[in-house]
């Protein structure tokens, strides 16, 4: 697998205004194997009217949609606003980013291939041109003309690329000469300018603690960032750059490489053959992240009345008309809706490290999220010129603080290491106005992907699952609440009943609704949670690898080489990424 380079938009916009009709080679073919996307409700999917209002054509759904998105925008008086926070540890938020980035790496579009297809049927998250006109793709036209750049989903190809010393980035290959190990980077000393920067002065530079050992002082681990231009530019050096699109999600990354490491140092205890050793410490790290994934973070996510039944029964019986999900393909009902969840948990404040943090040695209220954005490669370490190579010593996370369970009454302002609720309630960063980022709040880019790739209204696929459809009341109850400061409308609760979004709801706002108003906004609804667990469960059972089929499929942690300082099993989120930063030999 090449390194990953695209974003989550399906159609980028040519390099040039040269309209040449590009052939298929030019988006598609490749020399490492790719996979498919499918729909689960292909049928379904390919009604005429699907996702389109009722006695409307494509271009008034397209705008009653962005009217909508719209009415949502934030009063300024709300955004400072204290969010509803779960009872689940913030770390779970980034764990399902991370989970995502391995299952879907979208690449292609129609835009590119114009010489076959018009414009106008592009598939995409933005408004492109053409867009005003009543025409669409068909599903078959849509799982023509992209890919999923990992050849098969789930399994750990974010982490991994191909196989030691065939991935390369700028020369550079993420493993050690040896072949079995990632190569680490460090993190380097803060000096006092970084700390001018962040708007606070110190007479002495404060440096955090090594995680590893609360006496000691830092230099530790982090994922190794290479210059690549004359400009000093910084790329990450990791198969996946996607996962260094924040510090937490970065750090996690690292998390996963720390294991496979330490997976290798305790296969080599064993004397396992050499030539054996990388693909076992693979497999190893590979059970371990099934295994959490269906027993601790989906069962803490899901519908109780989903993942209260036996394994054997979370993926619902076949439709009639649809076939069974084909081995490594990526359903687009959950990519583009039920695993879109995650943007909800995102929170105002981190309680981060000993430096940023409740109590913290720098700041006392906490990591924000545009830092979390601005110490990346992308961010420059939060510098405005000179870039250090490696992330600043000070923000290695604490991930016993990002993994621990709320205590009663903790306070509501995300400083306590805990993801804010599923529901229409975002960060005010993931939430802005649509001329601040280049593609529309993150609402908006939802509504349109669901539109553009034809998810059917989210009671036609309740009604498919056979579980009862939200009320017009019930959605009415999970909209947002606050006053509009834009639009045609007051609130998003009169722009809904005025659009006709209460009995035809867009299928990624009518789960975050049903999160809301079934669920509380603890965990997903039925609808989104059965195709998610159709999705996880069938790219497992696809996978003679995985922890489902794996020596017949009753693997478990306890059986691992892999034990914490304690020698307990790695049974939990919070003992996997404790695990990977105990101080140990090999680091």
């Amino acid at each position: 697998m090449s390194t990953i380079k695209g974003t989550h938009d399906l159609s980028p916009p040519p390099a040039s205004d040269d309209t040449t009709p590009a052939s298929d080679d030019d988006t598609l073919a490749v020399d490492p194997p790719r996979s498919k996307y499918c729909y689960i409700l292909g049928t379904l999917a390919d009604e005429p009217k699907n996702s389109r209002f009722l006695d409307t054509d494509d271009a008034t759904t397209l705008q009653r949609l962005k009217d909508f998105e719209t009415s949502c925008h934030l009063p300024f008086a709300t955004k400072e606003s204290p969010a509803p926070m779960l009872r689940l540890p913030a770390a779970y938020t980034y764990f399902g980013q991370f989970m995502n980035h391995d299952i879907s790496a979208p690449i292609g579009g129609l835009l590119v291939n114009v010489g076959k297809i018009d414009p106008e049927g592009v598939i995409g998250t933005v408004d492109l041109p053409g867009l005003t006109k009543d025409w669409r793709a068909d599903v078959a036209r849509i799982l023509e003309h992209f890919v999923n750049e990992h050849a098969l989903p789930l399994t750990l190809s974010s982490l991994y690329g191909e196989v030691p010393n065939r991935l390369e980035h700028s020369g550079s290959s993420i493993y050690e000469k040896d072949g079995r190990r990632f190569c680490l980077g460090e993190t380097s000393e803060a000096d006092k300018k970084t700390f001018i920067h962040l708007g606070t002065e110190f007479d002495q530079v404060v440096h955090a603690k090594d995680p590893r050992d609360p006496t000691g002082r830092m230099r530790a681990p982090d994922i190794p960032r290479i210059k690549t231009t004359p400009d000093g530019k910084r790329v990450p050096l990791i198969a996946d750059p996607r996962n260094d699109g924040n510090l937490i999600l970065s750090q996690l990354h690292l998390a996963f490489m720390l294991v496979h490491n330490k997976a290798v140092d305790a296969l080599e205890a064993l004397d396992s053959p050499p030539a054996d050793c990388f693909g076992e410490a693979r497999q190893l790290v590979t059970l371990h992240y099934h295994w959490l994934i269906l027993n601790d973070f989906l069962p803490r996510l899901l519908s109780k009345s989903v993942v209260s039944k036996p394994l054997s029964e979370w993926s619902p019986k076949r439709f009639p008309d649809d076939p069974p999900i084909p081995p490594n393909t990526v359903p687009m009902e959950f990519t583009t809706a039920a695993f879109r969840f995650g943007h909800s948990m995102v929170g105002r404040l981190y309680d981060f490290n000993e430096n940023f943090g409740k109590d913290g040695r720098i700041s006392t209220t906490g990591a924000t999220l545009l830092q979390l954005f601005d110490f990346t490669s992308h961010g420059t370490m939060g510098q405005p010129s000179d870039p250090p190579l490696q992330l600043p010593d000070h923000w290695v996370i604490d991930w016993d603080r990002m993994t621990k369970e709320p205590e009663p009454g903790a306070g509501p302002a995300g400083l306590h290491g805990q993801a804010e609720q599923i529901d229409l309630d975002f960060a005010p960063e993931m939430l802005s106005a649509a001329g601040a980022h280049p593609h529309g709040s993150i609402l908006q880019r939802n509504l349109l992907r669901g539109f553009h790739r034809l998810i059917p209204f989210g009671q036609h696929l309740a009604k498919a699952y056979d579980i009862p459809a939200l009320t017009p009341e019930q959605v009415l109850k999970g909209l947002p609440e606050h006053a509009s400061p834009s639009g045609d409308y007051s609130d998003p609760a009169e722009a809904a009943q005025d659009l006709g979004f209460l009995t035809d709801t867009p299928a990624w706002l009518y789960m975050m609704c049903e999160a809301k108003v079934i669920e509380h906004g603890e965990r997903v609804g039925a609808t989104a949670s059965h195709i998610i667990a159709d999705t996880v469960v069938s790219l497992m059972r696809n996978n003679p690898s995985s922890v489902l089929r794996y020596e017949g499929g009753g693997w478990h942690p306890r059986d691992s080489l892999l034990r914490d300082k304690n020698d307990l099993a790695i049974e939990s989120i919070r003992a996997f990424l404790l695990f990977a930063t105990e101080r140990t030999g090999a680091i």
